[in-house]
This record gives structure tokens, C-alpha cells and sequence, in this order.
């Protein structure tokens, strides 16, 4: 199968068994994921900051996508951030710097590292040892002079 997704990573090629069809084109997982969060993208950022026209923002998110190498994810939560805390954005080229800032990468690197270790630690197997042999201590010497 052809994947119709313009930026495929795949070389443009899905297997049938994992494409997923929308509409009468198929995608990779990857590839469908990453264009819902686009669309999630476009949908906050019209609703929630300046207006823009979509050509424009669309430009925007292309450019950070495929151009710096942001994951749609990121960009997701720098806008959110930017809405939640209301920080100044006059246009969608601002998106770019609120991006390239170094604290919020910080953040974004340490809020997945923290996902990724609660799955791991929601994973690991427990055993329970029925056989645990008891060890009692009892000092033999009784007196600090026993000592010497």
C-alpha cells in the first residue's frame, strides 16, 4: 500500500495489514498520528490565540515539524503552555521562539522521561517469596569486656 501522508519517513510504504484508512487514502500509524496532532494543533491554536490565517500556520508548524525536528507532541504543549499561563504571542511565527526556548524543551524532556518511568515502574513484576528463611540475631557477647 501507498502511504499519502506528503512526509512519510516510510518511503511512502505501509504494510495492509497496519495501514489505517481514512476516508479512500491509507496512512502509516506514525504518519496518522502526526497528522491528527497537526489537526489538533491548527484546532488550539484558532480557538485559544491570535487569529491567523491557516496558510501561515500551517507554514509555522511545517517548519517546526520538518525543518527544527520538533515532534507534534512538543508543539501541542507549548501552545497550551503559552494559553495556560498567558504568555504574549502576536502571531503564529512566535510559536517558533516559544519553541526554541531552552526551558521549555527542559520541561517537555523531563515531563516524558517521568511518563516513560511510571510505565516502567507500573510494569515490573513483583515476586513474592514463600521460602524466605528467618534470621534472628542474638549477640553471644554480653558484656563490653567479652569483647577484648
Amino acid at each position: 500500500m501507498v502511504c499519502r501522508y506528503k512526509y512519510c519517513p516510510n518511503d511512502k510504504k505501509v504494510d495492509k495489514d497496519k495501514a489505517i484508512k481514512e476516508g479512500s487514502a491509507y496512512y502509516c500509524p506514525e504518519c496518522y498520528n502526526e497528522k491528527q496532532l497537526k489537526r489538533e494543533i491548527e484546532d488550539y491554536y484558532n480557538e485559544n490565540l491570535p487569529a491567523t490565517s491557516i496558510m501561515i500556520l500551517r507554514k509555522v508548524i511545517n517548519q517546526l515539524l520538518y525543518t527544527n525536528k520538533y515532534e507534534a507532541a512538543y508543539i501541542l504543549f507549548v501552545l497550551k503552555k503559552i494559553h495556560i499561563n498567558s504568555f504574549r504571542i502576536y502571531n503564529a511565527f512566535g510559536l517558533v521562539n516559544y519553541c526554541n526556548d531552552g526551558r521549555n524543551i527542559e520541561e517537555w524532556r523531563k515531563q516524558q522521561i517521568n511518563k516513560e518511568y511510571k510505565n516502567i515502574k507500573n510494569n515490573l513484576i513483583q515476586y513474592d517469596i514463600d521460602d524466605k528463611k528467618k534470621f534472628i540475631y542474638k549477640p553471644i557477647i554480653k558484656k563490653y569486656t567479652d569483647l577484648i
